[in-house]
């Protein structure tokens, strides 16, 4: 999914070619040379699908009929698309038309620019009101198609299929995005708790496994379609439906720091923040702080930042119930153990022992999906804590039980673990099996399990080896190989 933004002349509405085209004459089309018209068509602003398709046909020398006969397409239905822009043409009749024309110019992109050069006027309509940003940004995923009676299942159905088979201006799309989660104020009527928990669990599951490139897309279709369901007002309902929308929010964070977009990580995280409060659910809200925590310390952020994240939770719910802290209270210890505050990290780790110990069975026994809170996760807290901490002993016990805890299917938990392996042994001097074991643990990791997590330990990994060994052959060889695999903004 890339995340460049419409060009100027998207945005302008005035699409032009770059060059002239000089469409080929084709064999058996009625023999005559094709006109100035089909040479010179790209030259032109976008134009009307309809026109292109009925100007293409007459130069070929086709009766309606005959067109009609040769695409398997009704004389009727072909008269309507000459009649027609192209939002609503079917890709498939506008390639089948595109091969028998033999024209050189792509009727499937005279029909997406119709959709794009549409964003101009839809806009200023959509540009004020409460819902401003969520139209926008529906806008922008689908180029002006509007699903109606449709529920907010349904549309994000229907949006699944358009945002794959339209162009997606994806960084405007997920800032409208975005600021409509934290905006919809307008009454919502698809607001069926039950099928947006199932859809959140859904992306709960994915994140684990899912390529990062993939679950952006996901996400972001489905905040688009969430923001249909968010009813105004203090309800039960909206309460609820806000958690929702703070979950997929910190995993739209999470990802996105995953692939490196740092910038826009941290905008995400402060909307997951705003709507874990909005929902009031005291759970949530430690839940979205502590992820925060712990990714805050693979993001560039500044450990001070990080812990102040920490203090300001502790005082404004001092009476949180420990059954919501173990997110909390693990990251808490992680970010101690950057800052070098070893006895109050150990401290941490033993209280997060003690939560963990207390753990309903339904928190502790899934460890398929990011929002439980398996023993795995102790073991990892651990690791790092003892790793960071020199306490190499306790941090090898901890690593052996994570890694025959971590489900088969896991891959980058046990990544991680084997670069704090990595960063103990080259902490305790031996340089040459902490290479090499963090530059195993790396290549076998498919490429799209590199991340940002990931690469920061790979990268400690090397910052922890003496300043002298660094022109050594196997930390240069290091070296080039993390330059390869780290997806980070400039």
């Amino acid at each position: 999914m890339s995340l460049t933004p419409f060009p100027d002349s998207i945005l302008a509405g005035t699409v032009t070619a770059r060059k002239t085209v000089r469409v080929p004459f084709a064999s058996g089309t009625h023999g005559q040379q094709p006109s100035l018209f089909a040479e010179a068509i790209m030259t032109e602003p976008a134009r009307h699908f309809g026109r292109t398709l009925r100007h293409l046909r007459i130069d070929r020398g086709l009766s309606l009929r005959e067109l009609a006969a040769a695409a398997n397409i009704s004389k009727s239905k072909l008269q309507m698309l000459e009649t027609q822009d192209g939002r609503n043409v079917d890709e498939q009749d506008a390639t089948r038309l595109d091969q028998i024309l033999r024209s050189g110019v792509t009727l499937g992109a005279a029909a997406q620019r119709d959709r794009t050069a549409m964003l101009p006027r839809l806009a200023p309509a959509r540009a004020h009101g409460p819902n401003r940003y969520t139209d926008l940004a529906v806008s922008l995923l689908h180029a002006g198609i509007e699903p109606r009676g449709v529920s907010a299942v349904d549309r994000r159905t229907f949006l699944q299929g358009a945002s794959a088979s339209v162009a997606i201006p994806a960084a405007l799309a997920l800032e409208a995005t975005r600021h409509g989660l934290g905006i919809a104020l307008s009454d919502r009527l698809d607001n069926n708790t039950d099928d947006w928990e199932e859809i959140v669990q859904e992306h709960g599951y994915g994140y684990m496994s899912t390529p990062p490139e993939q679950l952006v897309e996901s996400l972001a279709v489905d905040m688009v379609a969430l923001q249909y369901a968010l009813p105004p007002g203090d309800t039960g309902a909206a309460r609820d439906l806000r958690r929702i929308a703070a979950l997929m929010a910190t995993l739209m964070a999470m990802t996105l720091a995953n692939l490196g977009h740092l910038n826009e990580a941290r905008r995400w995280w402060r909307t997951s923040r705003k709507l874990a409060d909005a929902s009031t659910d005291i759970r949530t809200i430690a839940w979205v702080r502590g992820r925060e925590i712990v990714r805050g310390l693979y993001e560039n952020r500044p450990i001070g930042a990080v812990l102040s994240l920490v203090d300001a939770f502790e005082t404004r719910f001092p009476d949180a119930p420990r059954e919501a802290l173990p997110e909390l209270i693990g990251s808490k210890a992680q970010a101690l153990a950057l800052a070098g505050r070893a006895d109050e990290a150990n401290a941490s780790v033993v209280l997060l022992g003690e939560l963990y110990s207390e753990l309903p069975h339904s928190m502790t026994s899934d460890g398929l999906t990011t929002f439980s809170w398996p023993e795995h996760r102790l073991r990892f807290a651990e690791s790092f804590v003892y790793s960071f901490g020199g306490d190499y002993v306790r941090a090898d016990e901890a690593q052996r039980t994570a890694i025959a805890l971590y489900p088969e299917t896991h891959t980058r938990g046990p990544a991680q673990i084997e670069l704090q392996r990595a960063l103990c042994l080259a902490r305790m001097g031996d340089t040459t099996q902490a290479l090499r074991h963090a530059e195993q643990t790396l290549t076998a990791l498919p490429p799209a399990d590199r991340i940002r997590p990931i690469v920061d330990l790979g990268q400690r990994v090397l910052s922890s080896i003496a300043p002298a060994e660094h022109e050594r052959p196997e930390a240069l060889a290091y070296r080039d190989l993390l330059r390869t695999t780290t997806q980070i903004e400039a």
